[in-house]
C-alpha cells in the first residue's frame, strides 16, 4: 500500500516541481539576457 501512495504522491508532485524549476531557470536566463544586452529590449514588454 505504501508504495502505491508514494507513487501517487510522486506522480502529483513531480510535474509541479519540474514546472517550478523550469520557471526559475527561465527567469534567471531572462535576467541574464537583459543584463547582457539592455539596449535590445523588445518593445512588447
Amino acid at each position: 500500500m505504501k508504495s502505491r501512495i508514494l507513487k501517487a504522491v510522486v506522480a502529483i508532485v513531480a510535474p509541479l516541481v519540474i514546472e517550478f524549476i523550469v520557471k526559475k531557470i527561465s527567469e534567471k536566463l531572462d535576467k541574464k539576457q537583459q543584463e547582457a544586452k539592455p539596449k535590445q529590449l523588445p518593445a512588447s514588454s
